[in-house]
């Protein structure tokens, strides 16, 4: 099993500037969707229904970034396609999202992400179009695994799409001490029972790593009064000030993406914000619930907004088993008409 990842850089992978002279002992690879052929059809068709296997990685290694260029004429087919990772040959992945959520943008919406952790090189077509395409997503999240890494993406959409994809890692003779392994989470409440609305119920030992937070806000009005509040080894240790204020806004939210924080997405009633917690990882030994007030952040914490979310965080094996990952008609609740 592997130990926790602690908050320096993982051994093996030195500061971006400072390390770059530095010789390093691992091995560099790179799989991609290159054309077997030595032509230029340099993607993978996946058809409804299908996965494709973006990676399937053996020996000690470290995954350090991974890109896919996802093409398809489906509305919404960023909500249609889910990634999942499995960690050294478990059967339940460690990471089951929306590739769309995954890379910081709710709804099935293609926009233009930079950030430290996750960019997006582009938006084509106009803001909250449904079926806009072509736009890189690239990860930067470093992923250690002990044995084996696995990476899949389904398509649980009506019709084939298209995928320029590349994983690079890294091969250890012997895998760097205190790693813990990457988890990412998808949650939905259309909307959320009364009370705060769950974003993590994680246990094992690990930290909290970042979150994104996507509202359809069929309230109207100002919404993000809701105070964050993290449970850490059973106890409340962490309250904030307003959902606007946890996602590092103040008075409100307003479109654009730094390096730890940002909002990908303001277009009401939608919007998408993203809170990287890089220098402030959130450690907890035995477990944690983290947690975000709805509505307008008075009790009993009740509102008729849909909420979706992905928390990211490193962990050591075995994980809590998972909610059940909503179905494509769920996840397009935001889509029809409030209830």
């Amino acid at each position: 099993m592997l130990a926790l990842a602690t908050v320096a850089p993982l051994q093996g992978q030195a500061p971006a500037l400072e390390g770059l002279p530095v010789l390093q002992d691992f091995t560099s690879h790179r799989l991609t969707s290159a054309d077997p052929k030595g032509g230029n059809e340099d993607w993978r068709w996946l058809q409804p229904g299908q996965t494709l296997v973006l990676a399937d990685i053996h020996g000690p290694g470290c995954i350090v970034h991974f890109r896919d260029n996802i093409t398809s004429r489906e509305p919404h087919h960023l909500q249609l396609h889910v990634l999942r990772i499995y960690w050294d040959g478990e059967s339940e992945p460690s990471v089951e999202v929306p590739i769309g959520d995954f890379f910081a943008v709710g709804f099935g919406f293609s926009e233009k992400v930079d950030s430290a952790l996750i960019c997006i090189d582009q938006r084509p077509g106009k803001l909250t179009d449904p079926a806009a395409y072509g736009a890189a997503r690239n990860c930067y999240i470093p992923m250690p695994f002990a044995r084996s890494a696995r990476v899949t993406l389904t398509n649980e959409g009506r019709q084939p799409s298209q995928h320029w994809f590349e994983v690079n890692y890294r091969s250890y003779r012997h895998l760097p001490k205190n790693q813990g392994y990457f988890h990412a989470q998808y949650r939905q409440g259309t909307p959320p029972a009364p009370g705060p609305y769950l974003i993590l119920d994680a246990r094992g030992r690990g930290q909290l790593v970042g979150c994104v937070l996507s509202v359809k806000n069929n309230d109207g009005g100002w919404w993000g009064e809701g105070d964050e509040i993290v449970w850490i080894d059973g106890k409340e240790a962490m309250h904030g000030t307003g959902s606007e204020d946890y996602f590092c806004e103040s008075y409100g939210l307003r479109p654009g993406c730094f390096p730890y924080f940002g909002v990908t997405l303001l277009e009401e009633p939608y919007v998408t914000a993203y809170r990287w917690h890089v220098p402030d990882p959130v450690e907890f030994l035995k477990s944690l619930r983290f947690l975000i007030e709805q509505g307008n952040g008075q009790p009993p914490f009740k509102s008729g907004n849909y909420y979706y979310s992905v928390a990211y965080w490193y962990q050591t094996e075995p994980h809590a088993p998972f909610p059940k990952l909503p179905g494509v008609a769920e996840r397009l609740s935001w889509a029809a008409p409030a209830r």
